[in-house]
């Protein structure tokens, strides 16, 4: 009983064809059935013909008509889509939702992290990887800030919020949805493979009270919910945007219970940001008034920046490995109920095809017969 409770239809009105289909076939067979039978009668004497050739059965030619209306009731069943519901299972929900605010001002080109980046991975289907390509041997731009940012995202923070939300802004004179928060991780990472890059936002300069600003209305954006509120801040220190807006930004995610993670992004000492041909080779560095431009992270600034939000800071140091601390991030507990829908159309399907395989073995014996 409990079968037939679960079970629903993608297209239930393809069953009223029913009605229609199931006494037009029976009347074709019907049809057949009785033009046959004329036409044995109107070749000679009934008793002359059955000597030379199978004998008629009335109960034969019903079992056959029996099978193709079920055969083709089989096929509009499986037309209308029949899906089995599974029963009720309680799973692992997340209890996080996540914004990474990133900065993708140029400063965040400069390649700190080319020795200690991990082999690039070309990847398929989101997982699948298909090629290693050592750090020392890409060729074109890698081991940036940008590409460790990026990187420490996908590797260490995606894995542990499984099932949470994860959304992604990026900033440099303003704010930039790059991605809603969603739990499709694999939409994420084409996301970032794909359209997240150096300026990838409006603007110029480094402004994270924007970026803050529009992590906080994403925040809002969403439904009312009991989820801890994480922003992960993504940033070098540079900072070319008004303190008083700053001060107003952080006083209104303080005020809505959002917790801030700041990131330390690049090297202690200055380096260049190199510029690339199309072809991956390098053509020399950013200049500014006829002078290479060397860029560092400003600890102070970020320092300053972590006493204001009461948050927590986290250095990404070019000079180790990579190795982001976020024990703070498996507040999993939280559970939900789910049901999951299974397409149940290729059971019908398969028994409609069973059944004329039958009935072609019953039309071929026959000849055999007769022959």
């Amino acid at each position: 009983m409990n079968v037939f409770t679960d079970l629903t239809w993608l297209r239930a009105d393809y069953l009223y064809a029913l009605l229609v289909v199931l006494p037009l076939t029976a009347g074709l067979l019907y049809f057949s059935y009785k033009q046959r039978l004329a036409a044995r009668r109107e070749w000679g004497e009934e008793k002359l013909i059955e000597r030379f050739t199978r004998p008629f059965s009335a109960a034969r030619e019903f079992a056959k008509g029996a099978l193709w209306l079920a055969a083709v009731t089989m096929v509009v069943i499986a037309a209308a889509g029949p899906i089995m519901t599974d029963s009720p299972q309680v799973v692992r929900e997340g209890s996080m939702k996540l914004i990474a605010v990133v900065d993708v001002s140029p400063s965040m080109a400069a390649e700190d992290y080319r020795g200690v980046m991990p082999p690039k991975e070309i990847i398929r289907d989101c997982k699948t990887i298909v090629e290693t390509i050592p750090a020392d041997k890409v060729v074109g731009p890698y081991g940036s800030r940008l590409d460790m940012a990026k990187y420490v995202v996908r590797k260490q923070i995606m894995p542990t919020l499984e099932r949470n939300k994860i959304g992604i802004v990026n900033y440099t004179g303003q704010g930039f949805v790059q991605a809603e928060l969603t739990d499709d991780y694999c939409a994420l990472y084409w996301m970032m493979t794909k359209r997240m890059g150096i300026n990838q936002a409006p603007g110029g300069g480094s402004d994270y009270a924007e970026g803050l600003k529009t992590a906080l209305d994403m925040f809002k954006s969403e439904p009312p919910s009991q989820h801890q509120k994480v922003i992960l801040l993504f940033t070098d220190g540079g900072f070319t945007g008004e303190q008083k807006n700053l001060t107003e930004v952080l006083g209104k995610i303080r005020q809505e219970g959002i917790k801030i993670i700041v990131v330390g992004m690049g090297s202690s000492s200055p380096v260049p940001i190199p510029k690339y041909s199309k072809d991956g080779q390098v053509t020399g560095y950013v200049e500014q008034e006829g002078k290479v431009v060397q860029t560092a992270i400003d600890e102070a600034a970020l320092q300053t920046l972590v006493g204001q939000t009461g948050g927590d800071y986290i250095r990404v140091d070019p000079d180790s490995p990579p190795n982001v601390k976020i024990e703070w991030a498996r507040t999993l507990g939280n559970t939900k109920t789910e049901k999951h829908d299974n397409p149940m159309f290729q059971y019908p399907l398969a028994l409609a095809l069973f059944i004329m395989g039958i009935l072609l073995g019953i039309g071929l014996l026959g000849r055999r017969k007769e022959a």
